[in-house]
């Protein structure tokens, strides 16, 4: 397709207690070689960074209408006003939830809708490269 990979710069608020939040700076990544996903680097500190890696769509779906039933929901924060949004993760090692402007983050999803239509994403996978990987040969 002749498109560069994909990324977003931008900073979410942590909510740890409702008297404490922490400014978080996210990089959202797309890579057109994996095109049903994207992922998402929480710089915590300096030297610590957290990735999390979830469907395109959830991300598209989650900035109108809440979405997700796993480890990663997202959805607006007052959806009549359509400035943010949250997403919450989930693992064995914590919750954490996160807020953020809703703009930035359509704005760069139209990108990699232009990059990789809907519909289109498994003309870019190569399967047996990637069955390859897995199998460790």
């Amino acid at each position: 397709m002749g498109y560069p990979d994909l990324e977003l710069d931008v900073c979410l608020t942590l909510a740890v207690t409702s008297d404490l939040q922490v400014r978080v700076p996210a990089r959202f990544s797309y890579v057109c070689a994996d095109p049903y996903a994207v992922q998402v680097s929480f710089h915590i500190t300096s030297d610590r960074v957290v990735q999390w890696t979830f469907a395109r769509e959830l991300l598209d779906q989650g900035m109108t209408a809440a979405t997700g039933i796993g480890d990663v929901r997202i959805a607006p924060i007052e959806p009549s006003l359509g400035r943010h949004f949250s997403i919450e993760l989930k693992s064995p090692d914590g919750f954490a939830r996160l807020e953020g402007p809703v703009a930035p983050i359509r704005a760069w999803i139209a990108k990699t809708h232009e990059a990789v239509p809907t519909g289109s994403e498994t003309a870019l996978l190569d399967l047996d490269r990637f069955l390859e990987e897995r199998s460790g040969r």
